[in-house]
């Protein structure tokens, strides 16, 4: 099982990294090493927490959550995208 769900973190790693990096509505986020360590150990936790079926179900959860540790201090925390406004 820790196999399945290293295999559904990175996907989901992936897929983050490819819709944050071009979403025009969250410039804060551009993939440095630091921030893709932190939006690991994010899917990392809520994986641990949720046991999910795909990285799809994860990454809906990443963005339902709302909260991310890679927003700016000066941000209130709550994620903003058009992905997350649909969720």
């Amino acid at each position: 099982m820790k196999s399945e769900l290293a295999d559904c973190v990175l996907e989901g790693l992936l897929q983050l990294h490819e819709e944050l990096s071009v979403d025009p509505e969250a410039p804060w986020y551009v993939g440095t090493p630091d921030q893709t360590e932190v939006l690991h150990n994010e899917l990392w936790s809520l994986a641990a927490e949720l046991r999910p079926s795909s990285s799809g179900v994860l990454v809906d959860a990443w963005y339902k959550g709302g909260r991310s540790s890679l927003l700016p201090v000066a941000c209130t925390g709550e994620l903003v995208s058009s992905r997350h406004a649909l969720a």
